[in-house]
Formats: C-alpha cells, structure tokens, sequence
C-alpha cells in the first residue's frame, strides 16, 4: 500500500508540474522530467512517507530518541522515586497528619463557614481516636508487664495509698530518730521576726515527736516563748552561713556536716520531706565505715 501511494502522489506531483511548466520550451520541459525522476529524489520522497509524524505536538517514542544508557538511568531515578513515595516513615506520616489537621484549622479560622468548621473537626475526632487507641494499648502493655507498671511502687488506688504512706511514714521517723542520735539541731531566730514566732511551736512539736534535741540561738539577744533558755550567737550563725530567719538546721558535731532542714516558715509535714529527701542516701553514723 505504501509504495501504491508513493507512486501515486509521484505522478500527481508530476502532472501538477507539466501543467505549470507547459509554456517552457519542449527542451526544457524534458529536462525538468528527467530531473523530477532522478532516482534520488524518489528516495528522499519515499523516506519522507516512512517517517514518523514530526512538530511541536508530536513527540518521539522514548526507545529511539534515547539510548539504553539513557533509559536505563531513567528507570532506576523512576523506581527510585517510586519506592521512597510508596513507603513514607512513620515519623513523615505523623507530620503529615499533624500539617493536614494545622491546614484544616487554618482554613476554618480564616473562613469560619459551616463546612470548613466540620472538616476540621471531624479530623480533629478521628487525630483524637487515634491518640484513644495508643493510649488503651500502652494501658494493656502496662497492665501485663508488671516491671512496666509504676503503680506498683507509687500506688493510686486510695486502699493501696494509705498502706503506701503508713509504711513510708515508718521508715521516715525511723530514719529520722537515726539521724537525731548523731546531729544537734539548731535552730536560728530573732526576736522581732514575726515568722520565728509562728515557726518556734512547730520546730518544738518537731524535736518533741523525734526525740530530737534542739538549740536555739538568738541573733539579737530576745528570747521566745517557746524557748526561754536561748543561747547568743557567738559566730556560729556566720560560720554556718545562715543569712535568713527562721532557720532550722541539722549539724554533726564531729564532721561538721551540716543539713538545712528549713528556711522561713513551713509545717512541720514539709520538715520531714525535706529530712526524707535530703537524707535518702545518707547513712547514720554508726553504720558508716
């Protein structure tokens, strides 16, 4: 068929031509026949019908405008490409959510309509679902692996609190009538401190309860009720750096270690958290080596 066509268009072209060139002289019009039957051109017109369809809106098949080198290098960035899209890490999927619900939000506040509002939280709710059922499973891992379970060691349940704090009750006044055989306890005010007054029954409650001696040092020569029998500072407050009264503190006349117990007014339940805390690693005398 292609060559029917060829040479059909060949003697179209050919008449088209005689017909134009039939005011030439006869010589010339057999020139111009040979000429356009130079088997050359026949060619050239026949490798033009072969071609494929070429211009701006035609594009060429990938095989033969590129290499192997070139296609192959094109596959591998393709597959490439393909296979990192396809599996994004969980970190790029939380921050995706995270962007869609932020967009969402966004685009209800700036335009507040009646379907912006419910988009947003509907992906509010279903971000909300999502954190429900991490947390019920984090529940589930805790509730059966007992070494995960902090509740066992720091009870909730309020039964299982009151045992919790009558236990730790017990080993705090054990630990603190320990620590009051080898320190003295100071107890540092001035007369014209209001909050010495208030401070001076809760340290004397304080040392009564712990069988704790207590000595208390006027800063200014006055006494309180509590504690008529004071002594004057004689440089100790300065050598124990106490620069603020009320204080209250633990020293251990043989190392001069010294523990403050309290400065200004607190209860005496907040003195003995501060003794627990201060204390938890600290050994009594007689047990250390």
């Amino acid at each position: 068929m292609k060559i029917v066509y060829n040479v059909q268009y060949l003697v179209f072209n050919f008449v088209k031509r005689w017909e134009s060139l039939r005011f030439l002289p006869a010589i010339l019009k057999l020139v111009t026949f040979l000429l356009f039957l130079n088997p050359g051109h026949c060619a050239l017109s026949t490798a033009f019908f072969e071609r494929h369809a070429e211009g701006w809106h035609w594009y060429e098949p990938l095989n033969e405008s590129l290499g192997d080198d070139k296609i192959e290098e094109r596959k591998e960035i393709s597959s490439g490409r393909s296979s990192s899209s396809s599996s994004p890490t969980p970190t790029e999927k939380i921050e995706a959510q995270r962007k869609e619900l932020e967009t969402k939000l966004h685009t209800a506040i700036l335009e507040p309509s009646r379907e912006n509002i419910i988009t947003y939280i509907f992906a509010q709710k279903a971000l909300m679902d999502q954190s429900q059922r991490f947390s019920e499973s984090w529940q589930q891992v805790v509730m059966t692996t007992p070494s995960l379970d902090e509740t066992l060691i720091h009870p909730v349940d309020q039964n299982a609190r009151h045992v919790y704090y009558s236990e730790r009750n017990k080993e705090l006044i054990s630990r603190i009538k320990a620590l009051s055989q080898d320190y003295g306890l100071f107890f540092f005010f001035r007369k014209n401190c209001p909050y010495c007054h208030r401070f001076a029954p809760i340290v004397k409650h304080f040392a009564e309860k712990h069988s704790w001696s207590v000595l208390a040092v006027s800063l200014d020569g006055g006494t309180l009720p509590e504690f008529p029998h004071v002594r004057r500072n004689n440089g100790i407050a300065e050598r124990l750096q106490v620069t603020h009264v009320p204080a209250l503190i633990a020293l251990h006349p043989q190392s001069g270690q010294t523990i403050p117990l309290a400065y200004g007014l607190v209860s005496e339940s907040e003195i003995e958290e501060r003794v627990d805390l201060l204390t938890r690693r600290l050994k009594p005398e007689g047990d250390r080596k």
